[in-house]
């Protein structure tokens, strides 16, 4: 084996695979194992866990952040985009962006600032832009952020959510949004204190959620399509969401549930064929308008009792 080969190999020998961390919001160790999940290019399970302490539900042991690499491949934002390319062109799927554009927009505030936490491609920011909002924006995916600044212009860096929020200037936004992205967070305590400092006295912090608490997580277990593994590395409730905001710092915390018809949908698919969604094939995860429409009152009545699989919560910094 040549001397090169043999660097690579040692080199691959030293990135550990897997992880074990205790409870990101409590740091209570102590978990009760809820849903296994194999990882075959690891050779080992990962485990949704509940935090036996503060009731958080997180994976543990899980991929490092060396491997979670491996799990967003270059089409896993590109399939998720062209499936709402396609919603775009059915009146029922336009009506539910209407709803999902009208409760993501922020009061405005004349010359405000606002951040958006993993912009993908910059579609929220553009469209927050042409309301008047000064924008700025923070994403890990390379791809997604070049296309934000070249096709659309916009100030965006490339980053880690931890360590790109810790290089921001403190005082500096009026509004900080994160769209399903804190799920994805290696460190969401830390997330949301660093939201907390980057807020200008008075921001506010705008996100949405999995929702743990839903009642839809009993019926379809692993199979309930927001889980998400291993890419969703914590679960949240109305709970631990208000909890850990809290001991970030912010104040006037408000907790809604959110219509959400596609969790509904997409979880009874993946029940029916005993293997959940798989992000990366583009042919397993389609609109189905009919069904959502169907799915819709159900979830609307669920949301007003914050059980919906989706939430959305805002706070404020308050000094």
């Amino acid at each position: 084996m040549s001397e090169a080969a043999q660097q690579k190999v040692g080199a691959e020998a030293a990135v550990k695979p897997m992880e074990t961390v205790v409870c990101n919001s409590c740091g209570c160790a102590e978990t009760v194992p809820l849903h296994k999940f194999p990882l075959p290019p690891e050779g080992e399970d990962a485990w949704v866990v509940q935090c036996a302490r503060c009731g958080l539900v997180y994976l543990n042991p899980r991929p490092t952040k060396e491997r979670i690499g491996i799990y967003y491949p270059p089409n896993y934002q590109a399939n998720m985009l062209s499936l709402l390319a396609k919603g775009k062109t059915n009146p029922v799927a336009r009506a539910g962006f209407a709803m999902v554009r009208r409760r993501r927009t922020p009061p405005f505030r004349t010359g405000g600032r606002l951040l958006d936490v993993g912009c993908s491609n910059g579609a929220y920011l553009a469209a927050m832009r042409e309301n008047g909002w000064d924008v700025e924006g923070l994403e890990f995916d390379r791809d997604a952020v070049e296309y934000a600044r070249r096709s659309r212009n916009l100030e965006v860096s490339q980053n880690e959510i931890e360590e790109g929020l810790s290089q921001l200037p403190g005082n500096s936004f009026d509004v900080v949004t994160m769209w399903h992205v804190l799920e994805h967070a290696f460190d969401p305590a830390t997330a949301l204190r660093e939201i907390h400092r980057v807020l200008k006295p008075g921001g506010i912090l705008m996100l949405e959620v999995p929702n743990y608490a839903s009642p839809l997580v009993t019926l379809f277990k692993r199979y309930w399509f927001p889980m998400d593994i291993p890419r969703h590395l914590y679960q949240f409730t109305p709970a631990t969401i208000e909890g850990m905001l809290t001991k970030a710092g912010f104040h006037r915390i408000r907790v809604k549930g959110v219509p959400s018809p596609e969790a509904i949908v997409w979880s009874s698919a993946a029940a029916r064929q005993s293997a959940p969604i798989d992000f990366n094939r583009g042919d397993t995860l389609r609109l189905n308008p009919v069904a959502m429409l169907l799915a819709f009152p159900v979830s609307w009545i669920m949301a007003q009792f914050v059980m919906s699989d989706h939430m959305a919560a805002v706070a404020v910094r308050v000094d």
